[in-house]
C-alpha cells in the first residue's frame, strides 16, 4: 500500500473559487486525493474540479505562487540532456531518424545529419512521424526577410532554442528553473530567470512566442496570454501545446492520465475552453495542429500509473497494444480528443 502523504502546508495554499479560465464559480469534483505519482517530490493530495460553464479543470486549493517552487524539486528541466527524435539503434529505426532530419531540414532550414534528404517528399506519406516531427520543430513559420526574433517561454535548458537558432531565429528564453537557466546559459543562449515579468515594460518586439506545456502551470492563465498578446509583433505567431482535458487518454485512464501531474499542472484546457482563452487575450486565426505519438508520450505512462508503476520508466519498446495504435488513428480523426492541444494563433 501506498503511504499516506504529507500535507502541503496551509499557509501556503490558496482557495480557487472561480474558474481562472471563465471565472464561473459553478463545477463539479472531477478527482479527489490526487497526489504526485510522476515525480513523486511534492507533498499533499489535491482536488480536481470541473467547470460547468467551460469544462477546464482547475485545482482547488493550490499552492500559492510562492511555495509551488516545492513542486519542482528535481523536476526534468534540470535535465542537461534534450529529448529530440532520437536516432536508435535498428537499420528501420535508423532510416526513419534520417528521414526526419531530412524533413526537417528542408522544412525548418535545419542542419541535421544524419539525414536523408528524400525524406520531404516521403515523411508526408507516413502522418504520425510527420507530424511529431513538425511538433518538435513547433510548426515554426517562415523566417521573415531580415530575421525574426523568437521567445520561448519555459525554455528549460534551451533544447528548443537550439532548434530555433540552427533555424535562423535570434531566441531568447525565460525559465523558472533556476537550474535549468544555468544549463541554457552555458550553452550560449540568452535565458532570462522568472517569468514574464522579468521583460518589464517591453512590446511588440517578438514574431513568435513559444509554450511548450508552460499555460496549465501558471495560476493566471487569462492574464498571462494577454501579456503575450503584448508582447507580440502585429501579426506576430503564439504557439502553445498543453495537455487536453477532452482527450482520449484522459477518459480512459482517468485519475491515472499522465497529463494531471498534480500539483504542477494547475489548470487542464479542453478545446473549446482553449480557444476561448486565447481569443479573450486578443488572438485571432486560430490553428490547430496534431503532434502524433500520444501512444508512446501518454498512454504507456498512463496504463504504468493505473498499474502502480512509475510512469518515468514506462516504454512499449517500439510495439504497443493494438488499442492504443487505433486510438493514434482515433486522434487524427477527431481533433477534439487528441491528447494535446497544439495551437497556433496570431496577434
Amino acid at each position: 500500500m501506498s503511504e499516506t502523504p504529507r500535507p502541503w502546508p496551509l499557509a501556503d495554499l490558496e482557495a480557487v473559487p472561480y474558474c481562472p479560465v471563465c471565472g464561473s464559480a459553478e463545477r463539479s469534483l472531477l478527482y479527489t486525493g490526487l497526489t504526485d505519482r510522476v515525480f513523486c517530490v511534492a507533498d499533499g493530495a489535491w482536488d480536481l474540479y470541473r467547470c460547468a460553464q467551460c469544462a477546464s479543470g482547475y485545482l482547488d486549493p493550490r499552492p500559492t505562487p510562492e511555495s509551488i517552487g516545492r513542486a519542482y524539486a528535481g523536476y526534468y528541466t534540470h535535465d542537461a540532456e534534450d529529448h529530440p527524435l532520437v536516432r536508435r539503434k535498428g537499420r528501420i529505426r535508423s532510416l526513419l531518424h534520417d528521414l526526419i532530419n531530412g524533413y526537417q531540414n528542408h522544412r525548418y532550414g535545419l542542419q541535421r545529419s544524419p539525414a536523408l534528404p528524400i525524406g520531404r517528399w516521403l515523411l508526408p506519406l507516413l502522418p504520425s512521424l510527420r507530424t511529431a516531427a513538425d511538433a518538435e520543430c513547433r510548426h515554426l513559420p517562415p523566417l521573415p526577410a531580415g530575421g525574426g526574433r523568437l521567445l520561448d517561454v519555459g525554455c528549460g535548458n534551451g533544447g528548443f532554442l537550439l532548434l530555433a537558432r540552427q533555424a535562423g531565429w535570434q531566441v531568447e528564453g525565460l525559465d523558472f528553473d533556476a537550474g535549468a537557466v544555468q544549463v541554457a546559459r552555458s550553452r550560449g543562449l540568452e535565458v532570462h530567470h522568472g517569468g514574464i515579468e522579468v521583460l518589464g515594460e517591453r512590446s511588440a518586439c517578438y514574431d513568435v512566442i513559444t509554450l511548450c506545456h508552460v499555460i496549465e502551470h501558471v495560476h493566471d492563465p487569462i492574464t498571462t496570454l494577454r501579456r503575450l498578446h503584448a508582447l507580440l509583433k502585429p501579426g506576430g505567431v503564439l504557439w502553445l501545446d498543453t495537455p487536453n482535458l477532452a482527450s482520449l487518454g484522459a477518459v480512459r485512464f482517468g485519475p491515472h492520465w499522465r497529463g494531471l501531474e498534480t500539483p504542477r499542472h494547475l489548470v487542464l484546457f479542453c478545446p473549446a475552453s482553449m480557444r476561448d482563452a486565447l481569443t479573450k487575450a486578443g488572438f485571432h486565426s486560430l490553428r490547430q495542429d496534431w503532434r502524433g505519438l500520444s501512444l508512446f508520450n501518454v498512454f504507456a505512462p498512463s496504463e504504468a500509473l493505473a498499474r502502480g508503476e512509475s510512469a518515468n520508466d514506462a516504454s512499449h519498446q517500439g510495439r504497443p497494444p493494438l488499442r492504443d495504435v487505433l486510438a493514434e488513428l482515433r486522434e487524427m480523426a477527431q481533433p477534439a480528443r487528441r491528447e494535446f492541444l497544439t495551437l497556433s494563433a496570431r496577434k
